[in-house]
């Protein structure tokens, strides 16, 4: 079954793991595909999520080296041939004019033969981008792109301490995104409140909720903690302080955290009886945290999977 038949099936557990592609200096990306072979044979996962990250200027200084990486539809590509998993490549759209935009999805579509895509816009809507909006791109890919033969599964992303995000939600999902994946979660409040607000207004409009992939990584030192922070999430100030608490590992207490983070939201879900079908995203954000990602997705997906065959809220 293909990761879109997954997505749409609200009952279906659904997860991923999220990779950067490698590093040039690394080597070639074939080298690098063995890395995710290591990951299947540990573990069962229904996609390869792959971003695509810019230095935006409003974000302040790097806290960690930018690095010159392969080109994501190109990894993607060699990880849906060689190691036979689906990708889904995300794209930053406001970078470049409209034209180009549709160029690149057009090629990475039927050259590179990659059909999920999620739709990534800018940092700030403050700031004036060359190029489209999300939804912009999204009604064009799914209305003109998809109507003249093409095939894209369009997917967005869900920034739970946003305000209006549920409304933002359905806007995307009025234009043709068909699941999202959250920010890395470090607190349960926001993606909660986003979560019940979107099944409030999907009632209201008597629409059904898109799938939301719940995103989480693991940090193994303070460094970790201002590139997560550097990107956008959300770390309430005692959780940074109990990860960097003594005795015990960082990486351990990071898992903690996540596994409170995700037993929340399930437990919410079920509690208040919402239909918002969620899925899983766990994400390694440093090549020396692959490992300890591993072991935080064994974890999660156990307990997702659990929350999936006995919640009677999707049947």
């Amino acid at each position: 079954m293909r990761i879109r038949d997954k997505i749409k099936k609200p009952q279906r557990p659904v997860v991923a793991y999220e990779i950067l592609p490698p590093r040039k200096e690394d080597g070639t990306l074939n080298s690098y595909a063995e890395t995710i072979s290591s990951l299947l044979s540990q573990t069962h996962i229904d996609a390869i999520n792959i971003p695509e990250v810019h230095d935006e200027v409003g974000r302040g200084d790097r806290p960690v080296a930018n690095q010159k990486r392969g080109e994501p539809r190109e990894f993607g590509m060699l990880l849906q041939d060689i190691v036979g998993i689906e990708a889904i490549i995300n794209r930053v759209v406001v970078h470049e004019p409209y034209d180009k935009q549709m160029q690149w999805f057009k090629e990475t579509n039927t050259k590179f033969e990659i059909e999920n895509m999620i739709i990534v816009g800018g940092e700030s809507s403050n700031i004036n981008y060359p190029g489209p909006s999300v939804n912009e791109i999204l009604d064009a890919v799914t209305n003109k792109h998809n109507q003249n033969g093409g095939n894209i599964f369009c997917g967005g992303i869900a920034i739970p301490s946003r305000k209006q995000e549920s409304k933002n939600l359905i806007n995307k999902s009025n234009n043709g995104s068909e699941f999202f994946t959250t920010q890395v979660l470090y607190d349960s409040e926001n993606i909660i409140k986003m979560i019940n607000n979107y099944q409030t207004r999907c009632n209201e409009l008597n629409t059904f909720p898109r799938r939301i992939l719940l995103s989480f990584a693991p940090v193994s030192s303070q460094k970790n903690v201002e590139f997560l922070k550097w990107l956008g999430v959300e770390i309430p100030t005692n959780t940074e302080h109990y990860l960097q608490a003594r005795p015990g590992s960082m990486t351990e207490r990071s898992l903690d955290v996540a596994i409170e983070v995700l037993n929340e939201i399930l437990n919410y879900i079920e509690k208040n009886d919402l239909k918002v079908p969620v899925g899983l995203n766990v994400e390694h954000i440093m090549s020396y945290n692959f490992q300890s990602s591993v072991e935080m997705l064994q974890e999660l997906a156990r307990i997702y999977r659990e929350f999936c065959i006995k919640s009677q809220q999707y049947s």
